[in-house]
């Protein structure tokens, strides 16, 4: 972990999460928290790669680590900017649309929640979200 050169914001929040929880030094984490701070955008949101939009499937997710980590205070510029993306690209009903990134491998059902073929990824990014929410960290 401490020599990975992630590719995208989801191999650095697992990188910054994992480094956290083995007991790396300081400086690894320290530098793990600054390269996903680095893929924070204009608008103020994390993209799962370089070639898409922001989402909040990966702008909960970079929030999640960043703060569980420790490096980075809920009152830092960067973490109110994420949080005011999320609010900002909220759905009328609550939800978060995250367009799919997966190729299908089973076929498709409807479970209910919105978004259709999407829905999957989109219940995934309310639960980083949730957890911030429910551990108060926020």
């Amino acid at each position: 972990m401490l020599s990975a050169t992630p590719g995208h914001t989801e191999n650095c929040v697992f990188r910054l999460r994992l480094l956290r929880y083995v007991g790396a030094d300081e400086e690894a984490v320290s530098e793990a928290t600054a390269e996903l701070l680095r893929l924070q955008r204009d608008d103020g949101g994390w993209a799962q790669t370089s070639e898409m939009q922001s989402d909040a499937y990966s702008t909960g997710s970079a929030l999640v680590s960043l703060i569980r980590a420790g490096e980075v205070p809920t009152n830092q510029l960067s973490v109110r900017r994420g949080v005011q993306y999320l609010i900002d690209t909220q759905q009328e009903d609550g939800s978060w649309h995250v367009k799919t990134r997966a190729r299908p491998v089973q076929p498709y059902f409807e479970s209910g929640f919105p978004h259709g073929k999407d829905q999957f990824i989109s219940t995934t990014a309310g639960c980083p979200i949730l957890d911030v929410l429910d551990g108060g960290s926020l």
